[in-house]
């Protein structure tokens, strides 16, 4: 039974005002006075609770966020299918509301204690730097506030965007500055509150991000100039790499994976502990950094399990390709392996795809039997996913209450290990503390050289890829591919990396999942009953369930017509724009708002103009 954890909160009223300027000048919603508010620990805690609310993404948002690894049978998103535009891109409401909160309580932090005052600021500073990161991910360029705006400050209200690199300088800063204010760790509830190895975490994620996405777009409407020099200092994407490598490198060995076995995983799959770390109903203090909270009792409670059946949310083949043979060897070097059956493909694999993936040996929590794949429920297309999929008690609407990792300490390591990769350092002695510590929980080969030889998949599946260890950086790609599936970041990753068109159906040539070689009735797990049926015209007789009598046409297909993968999304036609879909449109009443001081983004159109 999950504890009963008491949260600390204050519930604002519902805002209706829709303008960046409406919440960055709005007077405190709970009226309190700043002379007497912030005075002291359990006033700055229930103030400071709030942004953990409004900035940390809730589990939905993080697993369920499509790109090419999964994708759910009932929509792709606006940026797979091409439909966002400058009037539907948010921009207002709690984006700005939840800024100003932050440095709200910034310029009013009075509390007499000095180390109670700095640990929350400290906590401002984590959570500036986290609000502006997500921000530059989805804009590049946005205006920059590191105070309260006044409703008199017009050159504030209206200011233009600020360069995406001196934003984040700012960001890297702020965590700078909140890694010497927070505390190593709260004396309470310590891996639900923002701390110095959060603070690290956060920053090799942002320095990473920005390193790479400079890397990959210099030259280009998104990052004109590489190297830009704000408030004396000179960044570029070397620069936030190397920001990126200190603050990862920082953390290496002071931490463990989780290698548990509380829940018994370990008879029914080897080396199971990855799959048990995303069932546990209490987060783990090692590996994870900083957690959300989900209880029951007090109806905080996410909806992964029961998404992710109604959804039929699965994973695709291009993913399952990441994944190595038992032996350390890539998948292309076992014999007929792109016609592999659904049994076979799991055989002789890392550890962690059967962990993730429903596979012939598959046993849910809490049985003893193994469980048959559902088509109508739980997967279109063979790849079920099962990370974070407990029990039956979590499989109705919202009630699941497993903990969810937000930062965790095998991000870190392959944070490292990707900056030490392009910049081209990247040695031996670095894979030992990194990534042969991420495979050896699992019983996977260590690496024991650099790679110098490039995986051709791995080569197929990152065209962009570039650098003098060009295969140590695609093969840091494949771990953290496996790794941190169904973790939100995976559509960055490739937006970082320059490699957008993967996130569309068109260029995958629909999202694809196992291999069919004919029309007919399978029995997939090899159990000696008939668990599928695929057929064009009329449905012969069959023993296969009735979810699984599947008909082949309309929105399923097999990508060779009689045979071949199955198959959604085949009909989509939107094809990636590299000079435009890389960033989200500017709203077009926030340019208006502003007369034009919000440039727009390259490539889009919003038809506004501005008669001078």
């Amino acid at each position: 039974m999950k504890k009963i954890l008491i949260p600390l909160a204050i519930f604002f009223a519902a805002l209706s005002l829709s303008s960046c300027e409406d919440f960055l000048t709005k007077t405190p919603e709970t009226k309190l006075s700043p002379g007497s508010y912030f005075s002291s620990a359990a006033e700055l805690d229930l103030w400071a609770n709030k942004f953990y609310n409004d900035l940390m993404p809730g589990a939905a948002d993080l697993a369920e966020l499509n790109a090419d690894d999964q994708v759910s049978a009932s929509s792709l998103s606006a940026i797979q299918r091409g439909t966002r535009t400058p009037t539907s891109t948010p921009w207002s409401n709690d984006m700005w509301k939840a800024l100003r909160r932050v440095n709200y309580m910034l310029e009013n932090n009075k509390c007499p204690d000095e180390a109670t005052k700095n640990m929350y600021d400290g906590v401002c500073y984590f959570f500036r730097a986290w609000f502006y990161y997500y921000r530059v991910r989805v804009f590049g360029d946005i205006p920059w506030y590191d105070h309260v705006v006044g409703s008199a400050d017009s050159l504030d209200l209206k200011k233009p965007r600020d360069p995406r690199g001196y934003v984040m300088l700012k960001a890297i800063k702020d965590l700078d500055k909140a890694y010497e204010l927070l505390p190593a760790k709260w004396s309470s509830d310590a891996v639900y509150h923002v701390s110095k190895d959060a603070a690290l975490a956060l920053k090799s994620r942002i320095a990473l991000f920005e390193g790479t996405f400079r890397k990959y777009h210099a030259g280009t409407g998104y990052v004109p100039n590489d190297s830009e020099t704000f408030d004396g200092v000179t960044v570029s994407s070397e620069w936030f790499l190397r920001q990126a490598a200190d603050a990862a490198g920082k953390m290496l060995g002071s931490r463990k994976l989780y290698t548990g076995n509380s829940l018994k995983l370990a008879s029914k799959a080897t080396n199971a502990s990855y799959r048990e770390y995303f069932l546990l109903e209490d987060a783990e203090t090692s590996e994870t950094i900083l957690s959300r909270r989900y209880n029951v009792d007090l109806l905080v409670r996410h909806g992964i399990q029961f998404d992710f059946a109604n959804q039929r949310r699965s994973a695709t083949n291009r993913f399952v390709n990441h994944y190595l043979q038992a032996d350390g060897t890539p998948i292309q070097e076992r014999s007929g392996w792109e016609t592999l059956s659904y049994y076979d493909v799991f055989q002789n694999r890392d550890p962690r795809m059967a962990q993730t993936l429903h596979g012939p040996s598959y046993v849910a929590l809490g049985k003893s039997v193994h469980e048959e794949l559902d088509f109508g429920k739980r997967t279109f297309n063979g790849y079920r996913i099962i990370k974070y999929i407990s029990d039956d008690t979590h499989e109705t609407a919202t009630t699941s209450t497993t903990d969810y990792p937000v930062l965790r300490y095998a991000e870190v390591l392959l944070n490292y290990a990707e900056a030490k990769a392009e910049l081209g350092e990247l040695t031996v002695d670095d894979l030992d503390k990194t990534i042969n510590v991420i495979r050896a929980r699992v019983g996977m080969p260590a690496l024991t050289a650099v790679p110098t030889r490039e995986d051709a998949l791995m080569a197929q599946y990152y065209p962009n890829a570039k650098g003098s260890q060009k295969a140590a950086i695609l093969e840091v790609r494949r771990e953290r591919t496996v790794e941190l599936f169904c973790e939100g970041l995976r559509q960055w990753d490739l937006l970082r990396w320059g490699e957008g068109k993967w996130l569309t159906a068109k260029a995958n040539g629909g999202f694809q999942g196992i291999y069919i070689p004919a029309l007919g009735e399978y029995d997939l797990d090899k159990d000696g009953k008939v668990d599928l049926l695929l057929y064009s015209g009329t449905k012969p007789g069959t023993t296969a369930p009735a979810n699984n009598q599947l008909k082949v046409g309309g929105e399923l297909t097999l990508s060779e017509g009689d045979h071949g993968y199955m198959t959604y999304f085949a009909k989509e036609a939107y094809e990636w724009n590299e000079s435009r879909d890389y960033l989200w449109p500017i709203p077009a009443d926030q340019r208006s708002l502003t007369h034009g001081a919000l440039t727009q983004n390259p490539g889009w159109d919003d038809g506004v103009v501005f008669n001078d």
